[in-house]
């Protein structure tokens, strides 16, 4: 697999990632899972099937060493870009909170390739709020506060060695939830805010090798397949359909460039796209899902 079909599998960050940066969140905290838990859920994932049903299969779960390799395509890190998120905000319904909970787990991954020790604490304490709002995150890895340690150290070679080891244990966590829908959500969210580094890293300084990274249209396909799968109340407001008609335009571009790296016009217009999702993410909405507009 070559660096640019991985990618996509890589930024849909798997919901090992998601368990494995609540982990740096709730280290703190010295949470600890029961043993008869991390037992089922090892029992679970050693059913092909089970796992499936739960959201674990190669586009949501690829490994952890592969996502660090990866994100070397995509450097150096838009640290601004990151560093502008509202840290503090919260969100009035599930579907959003578990986007944004994504969007910022994949901002932590790239605080860790850009070797940034305030944007990991700062990643850490909002995803501890929005994981309390899940009800997410009872479990910890027993790497755990050696991840918190070595992050405040700046020993980065370290903590990502540390991070692939927490590999099973994370898994397990992952199928502790139970909740299909809300693990795509998650997943979906790192995906989209990955997508949106890398079209601005790639528009930014553009080559074709950068370009050639974004495309994966099988993992585009994949979301818009779980979107599709939503409550019809929830998939027909303004909040997703404006997230799915953005997508479906992300995925003309890339068929458009099956057999070739996008363009920078191309580059251009998915960047834009990627932007206006994010921004989407984290809008205010009514209790009907309208957008709500600034004043």
């Amino acid at each position: 697999m070559d660096s640019g079909d991985g990618l996509w599998q890589a930024l849909a960050m798997s919901m090992r990632s998601i368990f494995l940066a609540a982990a740096l969140a709730f280290a703190a905290h010295g949470l600890r899972a029961q043993d008869e838990e991390t037992e089922s859920a090892a029992e679970i994932l050693s059913d092909a099937y089970a796992r499936e049903e739960l959201g674990v299969n190669e586009l949501t779960a690829p490994s952890i060493q592969r996502l660090f390799n990866e994100l070397e395509l995509f450097k150096p890190v838009p640290v601004q870009v990151i560093a502008e998120t509202d840290f503090e905000r919260t969100y009035s319904n599930r579907f959003q909170t578990s986007l944004n909970f994504g969007a910022l787990i994949c901002d932590g991954f790239f605080a860790v390739v850009a070797e940034q020790k305030g944007l990991i604490q700062n990643v850490g304490r909002a995803l501890l709020r929005q994981a309390k709002s899940l009800a997410v995150g009872q479990r910890l890895s027993s790497h755990a506060n050696s991840l918190l340690e070595l992050g405040l150290r700046g020993d980065w070679a370290e903590l990502k060695l540390e991070l692939i080891k927490t590999q099973t244990g994370v898994e397990e966590a992952m199928v502790e939830l139970r909740d299909e829908e809300m693990a795509h959500m998650i997943s979906l969210g790192g995906w989209l805010r990955g997508f949106e580094i890398g079209c601005i890293v790639t528009a930014d300084d553009y080559s074709p090798q950068r370009a050639a990274g974004l495309m994966k249209p099988e993992v585009m396909d994949y979301f818009l397949e779980r979107l599709s799968t939503l409550n019809p109340r929830l998939k027909d407001t303004e909040l997703v359909t404006a997230l799915i008609t953005r997508l479906e335009t992300i995925r003309k571009i890339a068929a458009d460039a099956t057999d070739r790296a996008p363009s920078k016009s191309e580059v251009g217009q998915m960047r834009e796209l990627a932007v206006e999702i994010n921004t989407i993410m984290s809008a205010r909405v009514d209790q009907d899902g309208r957008l709500v507009k600034k004043d």
